[in-house]
């Protein structure tokens, strides 16, 4: 694909808008999970929970708090990754538009609980993408409509014959030419002169062709080519990889412990919380709802972690669109952690990794070791 082809417009305000509307959308969603704890947001979700059609779904008040933070937590980390990937689309990666192609819905979803319309100016910015002539500038054919030149057409055969066509004039056959009187150096009675036999190269019965000499400039084939030294593998991006596998396999175990213990021992756990801390505060949920979002929290956390450590593997083995992918995987995580860092300090061992990490795989000799 040839890269100094210029950029269509319309690819330039899409990319823009995806980045822009992701923005935008990941202030709006931390700022609807901050106001839920407000009294004019609870009459607002007591109205909605008493109108139809929630009113018959058997929904509770904490569980429409439960619903709409964890959307908009997706939405947030969705917008997050958008907002990456509209960055690289802007750089002609086909791999950043598959990918925004792919988080579009979430995007869409989780956006309809930040009550804003800034979800659906991402997914229209990702639609654009895949319209002309954004489309044929990533397959990288020529967009821009072709100047022909002014000039005459070659006509039909096959069109009927109309009033203005004249036709065609009809030549007269030419007389032959008169017999010339033959040259002095013709052959007999004035005919050609025969044709002269060419010489043939081919060797004597009993001679044999010369061997061909070699060619003492031809390459050996076994010959390992000069100037072209194997490409080693940069120490950032193997410490990039090494630190994604150690981190997700620990707090994917950690997490499936604790869940573990919830599932067996719930009751006998939260005895010795409220024991350890008497003035433990659990915002009004019950037991069994702390215990099914610790379930679902688990669950995502351990694909997450199973994503990023493919993508780990892959970029390990020098596929590029695994590296953009793994920054985007990242980038999503350090967000996910930096909120949850606030709640929880010991998490910031795990923002430092995962801040480590994305240093690491935005080197600049990580970048070269790809682009070769």
């Amino acid at each position: 694909m040839s890269q100094d082809a210029p950029r269509p417009g319309q690819a330039t305000f899409a990319a823009w808008l995806i980045i822009g509307g992701s923005v935008i959308l990941v202030v709006t969603a931390w700022q609807r999970i901050s106001s839920l704890h407000t009294l004019e947001v609870q009459e607002e979700l007591r109205r909605v929970l008493a109108e139809p059609p929630l009113s018959s779904s058997g929904l509770g008040f904490e569980g429409l708090k439960t619903t709409i933070r964890v959307m908009c937590m997706v939405a947030a980390a969705a917008a997050t990754a958008s907002t990456i990937l509209g960055w690289h689309a802007l750089k002609r990666s086909t791999s950043a538009r598959l990918a925004l192609t792919l988080l579009a819905p979430v995007v869409l979803i989780g956006g309809f609980a930040t009550a804003g319309i800034f979800a659906p100016l991402v997914v229209a910015g990702v639609v654009m993408l895949w319209l002309r002539p954004t489309r044929d500038w990533f397959a990288g054919r020529p967009w821009a409509p072709a100047v022909s030149a002014a000039g005459p057409k070659r006509p039909d055969p096959f069109a009927p014959r109309s009033a203005d066509r004249a036709e065609p004039e009809e030549r007269k056959p030419e007389p032959p030419p008169a017999p010339t009187r033959p040259g002095p150096y013709q052959g007999t009675y004035g005919g050609p002169p025969p044709p002269a036999t060419p010489p043939t190269d081919s060797p004597a019965p009993h001679q044999q062709a010369p061997y061909p000499s070699p060619n003492p400039y031809a390459p050996q084939p076994h010959a390992r080519p000069q100037g072209s030294p194997t490409a080693k593998r940069p120490a950032s991006l193997v410490a990039a990889c090494v630190i994604t596998w150690v981190t997700t396999a620990l707090v994917s175990g950690f997490l499936l412990l604790v869940s573990l213990v919830l599932a067996v021992a719930r009751e006998d756990l939260f005895d010795e919380l409220e024991r350890q801390q008497p003035d433990l505060d659990l915002g009004g949920m019950t037991h069994a709802e702390l215990a099914t979002g610790m379930f679902v929290a688990t669950g995502l956390v351990v694909v997450w972690s199973v994503v990023a450590m493919v993508l780990a593997a892959l970029a390990f083995r020098r596929i590029g669109w695994a590296r953009i992918a793994l920054i985007v995987c990242t980038g999503v995580a350090g967000l996910v952690a930096l909120a949850a860092t606030l709640a929880s300090p010991p998490l910031v061992l795990v923002l430092g990794a995962i801040g480590v990490t994305f240093w690491l795989l935005l080197r600049a000799d990580v970048t070269a070791w790809f682009r070769r």
